[in-house]
């Protein structure tokens, strides 16, 4: 069974490399967004978020701290999503990422099984410096991957910055984004002002938005009986390489009683049994995956 979306909380993923402008557009989101109830997941590497206080006290905000949403704190994401949702209530909910955190690694954070009931990620905005983009070769090999990887991954890129780069120099740094991700909306803008229009919320999924047409995917499943170990691994064997993540809950006829939690990553399968009876949700996570087809292959694997 494929869930529905409908009034569920908004989420928004706000990336970007170091100092590429990622507060200011909260800040303009916020503003956008001033009669509807935002609340703020910021993420920071150090002990102290300096972002909190610039931001003020106005809107709730839940902070992670001292480590990475992708590597340290993922399963402190869903933590802080649940209280979030219970003590506030809110419409929307914005996750500031830290500079050096990979999109795909955050948004598989957001799609814990316990959160697809309430949250729906609307969006990825990567921010990106045009100056340090352009000067990325100065990095290592790893650090430019995850810059390229923030702009390949994301819905929307807006390249910042453009008061300090020339014609010359926005036009070679809007066709390196266009190359990476060529069918995500790119801006270019100065003090991250963007159109509004970037963060119209209309309760779709990415992927299906006539604009967010592009970039990460997602979608949830649910069983509601034991299924077959030999099939469901057979359907493993059969994915396209463009499925990049499936985490949830199993049921397996072999042992009907046992709950087992399964990960999928980077093509290698992991299984591990769970003591609580939690419900058999299955998140694909991809890019321009097939929906249609792999609903087809989720319902023969739960009624055959």
């Amino acid at each position: 069974m494929w869930e529905d979306f409908m009034g569920k909380i908004k989420l928004y993923i706000i990336s970007g490399f170091l100092g590429s402008g990622k507060t200011t557009l909260l800040k303009q989101m916020l503003t956008q967004w001033h009669d509807q109830k935002v609340a703020i997941l910021m993420n920071e590497l150090g002990q102290f978020n300096v972002d909190s206080t610039i931001l003020g006290d106005k809107t709730p905000m839940n902070e992670l701290l001292n480590g990475c949403i992708c590597c340290d704190l993922k399963s402190d994401v869903e933590v802080q999503l649940h209280d979030i949702r219970h003590r506030h209530q809110p419409d929307i909910i914005i996750i500031e990422a830290t500079g050096v955190a990979h999109p795909v690694e955050i948004y598989e954070a957001c799609l814990a099984p316990s959160l697809t009931s309430f949250i729906q990620i609307q969006s990825i905005l990567t921010l990106v410096d045009g100056p340090r983009f352009l000067d990325r070769a100065q990095y290592s090999v790893t650090t430019v991957h995850l810059m390229e990887e923030q702009v390949r991954y994301a819905h929307s890129v807006i390249i910042n910055k453009k008061d300090l780069m020339s014609a010359d120099d926005i036009r070679s740094v809007t066709e390196q984004v266009e190359s990476l991700n060529p069918a995500g909306e790119v801006f270019v803008t100065s003090y991250s002002e963007v159109p509004d229009t970037v963060f119209a919320g209309e309760g779709v999924r990415p992927g299906i938005h006539q604009h967010h047409h592009h970039g990460i995917q997602s979608m949830v499943y649910t069983f509601t009986a034991p299924i077959d170990s030999r099939r469901f691994v057979s359907w493993l064997r059969s994915l396209p390489e463009s499925v990049l993540r499936i985490k949830g809950y199993l049921k397996f006829r072999e042992n009907p009683g046992q709950v087992v939690l399964f990960q999928y990553s980077y093509g290698i399968p992991q299984y591990e049994p769970e003591e609580m009876n939690l419900p058999l949700k299955l998140v694909v996570i991809g890019e321009q995956l097939d929906k249609n087809k792999m609903l087809d292959q989720l319902d023969q694997l739960q009624f055959s």
